[in-house]
C-alpha cells in the first residue's frame, strides 16, 4: 500500500510504514498540524530520494527490519512511532537507522505534533517584533502600525530587505476598530483570532501562515466581529511563535491597557513605538504607559501626533524620557482613504513618511 500524500518539498515529513493502523495514526495529527507528508510504504527505492530532503522522517516499527537491512544515509530528525511500548528489540533497530527516538501512540501523540510542526518550519532565525502602542484612544497607534507593517511589506518586494517570508500584521486589541477594516480586508476568508482560541503548544507556522488574510502581499491577524474578550496567554505565546518562524518582521498593534495576553508579546518585543497626541492630557497618560511598557523592553520609542499649535515633540520626548522616533502630521488625505476601506497605501502620506523613518531609525532592533 502507497498514500501519495503532498508533494516531495524540503519541508514535509516523510513518513514510511505500511501499517494503515499507524498510517492512520500519524496522517490524523498530521492534519491537526497543518502539514502534510508524503508517504512510502511498501517503496523503498521512493523512500530513499526523499529520505534527505524530509524535514522529519516518522517510521512506523513495522518498518525498521527493511529500513535497517537498505542501509540509508543517516540523518537526523527520525522518529519512530509504534501503537504500544516498544520492546528493548526495537529500541536497537530504532538505534541502527539513526532514529533519535521512539513514541508510542497515542500516548505520545503530543511529542509527534510537535517534532512534525518543527521539522515543517525548518531552522532559522525568528523573525523581530515590533509592538505599537496609543497613550490613549484614536490616536492613530492602529493606523501607524498598519503603515509600518505596508512599509516592511514593500521594502521587501522592492528589493530594500530582498525577497523572503511575508510581514506579518497582529491585531492584539479587542476594543480597537479593527486592522483588517482599516485595510478593507474583514470579507477575505482566512483565521481570526477566534479560530485559534483553543490552541496550545507548539503552532504550525507554515499552516499559519497559509491561512491567514492578507492585504496584498501582508499578513493580517485580526478580530472576528465583535469580539471583546482577549485571547489566553498561552494561546498568544503559541500564535506569535509560529508568526516569527514564518514571517520577516511581525507588528503587533497592542491595547493601551496592557493584560496578560498584551506582557507575553511585549515579553518577545524587540522594540516598542508609544504614539502620543501633542497636548497635555494625552502626555500625562502616556506616563502610565511608559511605565508599564518600560519594564518589559529595552528600545522604547516615541512617535508624536501633531497637531497645529500642540506640544513641541523634543518637549514630550524629553518629559517622558522617551526616544523620539517620528511625528506623524494630521492628513486628511489617508483619513478618506482609511474611511472607503483602501488602507494607509500612499507613500507620500503623513502616516507613510513616518512609518519609513520608524523602519530607517529602528532598523537595527529590527534587524534591518
Amino acid at each position: 500500500m502507497d498514500a501519495n500524500v503532498g508533494r516531495p518539498g524540503s519541508a514535509r515529513p516523510l513518513v514510511v510504514t505500511a501499517s494503515e493502523q499507524r498510517l492512520e495514526s500519524v496522517l490524523r495529527l498530521c492534519a491537526a498540524t497543518g502539514v502534510e507528508p508524503y508517504v512510502c510504504a511498501d517503496d523503498l527505492g521512493s523512500a530513499r530520494q526523499l529520505w534527505t530532503a524530509a524535514g522529519l522522517v516518522v517510521v512506523g516499527d513495522d518498518a525498521l527490519d527493511a529500513l535497517a537491512a537498505a542501509a540509508f544515509t543517516r540523518r537526523p530528525d527520525v522518529v519512530v512511532i509504534a501503537e504500544e511500548e516498544p520492546d528493548p528489540r526495537v529500541w536497537g533497530v530504532a538505534l541502527a537507522v539513526g532514529a533519535d527516538r521512539v513514541l508510542a501512540l497515542p500516548r505520545d501523540d503530543d511529542a509527534l505534533c510537535a517534532a512534525l510542526a518543527e521539522g515543517a518550519d525548518g531552522v532559522g532565525p525568528d523573525a523581530p517584533v515590533l509592538a505599537v502602542v496609543g497613550a490613549s484612544g484614536g490616536v492613530g497607534a492602529s493606523s501607524l502600525a498598519a503603515a509600518v507593517a505596508m512599509t516592511a511589506t514593500r521594502d521587501r518586494a522592492g528589493g530594500g530587505s530582498g525577497p523572503g517570508p511575508r510581514v506579518l500584521l497582529v491585531d492584539a486589541d479587542p476594543w480597537g476598530g479593527g486592522l483588517d477594516v482599516l485595510l478593507g480586508v474583514e470579507g477575505v476568508p482566512g483565521l481570526r483570532w477566534g479560530d485559534l482560541t483553543d490552541t496550545h503548544g507548539r503552532l504550525s507556522a507554515a499552516a499559519l501562515s497559509r491561512s491567514l488574510p492578507c492585504f496584498d502581499e501582508l499578513a493580517v491577524l485580526a478580530w472576528d466581529r465583535g469580539a471583546t474578550a482577549p485571547p489566553a496567554p498561552e494561546t498568544v505565546r503559541a500564535v506569535l511563535a509560529a508568526g516569527r518562524r514564518s514571517h520577516s518582521l511581525v507588528v503587533v498593534d497592542l491595547p493601551r491597557h496592557l493584560d496578560s495576553a498584551a506582557e507575553e508579546i511585549l515579553a518577545r518585543a524587540a522594540a516598542v513605538l508609544l504614539v502620543v497626541p501633542d497636548d497635555v492630557r494625552a502626555v500625562g497618560a502616556a506616563s502610565g504607559v511608559v511605565d508599564g511598557v518600560g519594564g518589559w523592553v529595552d528600545s522604547l520609542g516615541l512617535a508624536v501626533r501633531r497637531r497645529r499649535g500642540g506640544l513641541p515633540a523634543p518637549l514630550i520626548a524629553e518629559t517622558l524620557g522617551v526616544r523620539l522616533v517620528t511625528t506623524v502630521d494630521d492628513d486628511a488625505r489617508f483619513r478618506r482613504t482609511v474611511e472607503e476601506g483602501l488602507g494607509p497605501l500612499a507613500r507620500r502620506s503623513a502616516v507613510g513618511r513616518a512609518a519609513r523613518t520608524v523602519l530607517d531609525v529602528l532598523g537595527p532592533e529590527l534587524g534591518r
